[in-house]
C-alpha cells in the first residue's frame, strides 16, 4: 500500500488527498508515508545508485534520466535497481523476469525500507581504505 502511494506521488504527481481516496486510506496516513519517503529521498537515490552501479557492467543502460524532484529521482533509481535484478536473473527464469520496484527495494534494504528511521544520514560510496604504514 505504501509503495503504491509513493509511486502515485512520484510518477503520477498526485497529492496525498487524491492518493488517500484512491487507496481508501486516511489522509493523515498517506501524508505521513509520503513525507517519510520525501525526507529520505536523497539517501534512497544515493543508496540505489550505488547498487545499480555495482551490480552490473552495463549499469549505464539502466541509469534513469534526471527527474524534476528528489522524490522522483529516488523512485527512478529504485526502478533501475529492479531492472538490474531482473536483468541479472533473466537466464534463470524464462522467458523474462519482471520485478516490481517494491520487491527490489525490500530485497536490497530489508524491512526498514519504508521506515522513518531506516535510512542513515549519509551513504558511503567508496569502500574504506586500509590504513597505510
Amino acid at each position: 500500500m505504501i509503495a503504491d502511494a509513493v509511486e502515485l506521488s512520484a510518477v503520477a504527481g498526485l497529492g496525498f488527498r487524491k492518493i488517500a481516496v484512491r487507496l481508501d486510506r486516511p489522509e493523515s496516513t498517506v501524508r505521513g508515508w509520503l513525507r517519510d519517503f520525501t525526507a529520505n529521498a536523497l539517501a534512497i537515490a544515493a543508496a540505489f545508485a550505488v547498487r545499480v552501479h555495482r551490480s552490473t557492467a552495463e549499469a549505464l543502460g539502466f541509469w534513469p534520466a534526471p527527474a524534476p524532484t528528489q522524490k522522483s529521482n529516488a523512485w527512478a533509481m529504485l526502478m533501475a535497481h529492479a531492472k538490474v535484478l531482473a536483468h541479472q536473473h533473466r537466464a534463470v527464469a524464462q522467458p523474462v523476469v519482471t520485478l516490481p520496484w517494491q520487491y527490489a527495494a525490500l530485497f536490497a534494504h530489508g524491512p526498514w525500507f519504508f521506515s522513518r528511521v531506516g535510512w542513515p544520514d549519509g551513504v558511503q560510496h567508496q569502500p574504506a581504505l586500509p590504513r597505510q604504514g
